[in-house]
């Protein structure tokens, strides 16, 4: 049975996520809004991801708030750099971790799941199959910018709106 005063907790700090928080507080600035996240929190347009390289960005340049700042602005509580552990929706709550090795349940009263996406992996084999890419976030996209530095060549697998415009900007 839901707890009305337990907050709303959602999974995922993606665009999907910071909608329905923005949405949901223009008809309730109140409600408690807890924010369950692997990654930093921070709020980045994630189409930017594919153009960025262009406009030689970094991943921090790409961040259009941070998630202290959406905390504030939504009246949030934000667990960063945590992965949840178990659902447990017969009692409402979620065990989580932080990066910190710290463990701690969540109680709820309504639960969004606002994964995204994820993105497909080739199995691959050779000797620079470690080397593979996939950029799906802004940890991602950091990753892929300093594995870029000094590299001639680049194998873009993938003929999507991404590995296109992956392919234009490095050509």
């Amino acid at each position: 049975m839901s707890n009305p005063a337990q907050p709303i907790c959602i999974i995922g700090s993606g665009l999907a996520a910071y909608t329905l928080i923005r949405e949901y507080r223009k008809i309730n600035a109140e409600h408690p809004i807890t924010l369950v996240t692997q990654e930093a929190g921070d709020f980045y347009s994630k189409p930017m991801l594919s153009t960025a390289i262009a406009g030689q960005k970094s991943a921090e340049q790409l961040v259009t708030s941070s998630a202290t700042k959406m905390a504030e602005q939504f009246n949030l509580v934000i667990h960063t750099c945590t992965t949840v552990k178990q659902i447990d929706p017969a009692h409402q709550k979620i065990s989580v971790m932080s990066n910190n090795g710290q463990s701690f349940d969540i109680e709820y009263s309504q639960l969004v799941l606002a994964l995204g996406a994820d993105q497909i992996r080739v199995p691959m084999n050779g000797n620079a199959s470690h080397e593979v890419q996939t950029v799906n976030d802004l940890q991602d996209y950091a990753r892929f910018r300093k594995q870029l530095d000094g590299k001639k060549k680049v194998v873009i697998l993938g003929a999507g709106l991404i590995g296109c415009e992956f392919a234009n900007d490095l050509a």
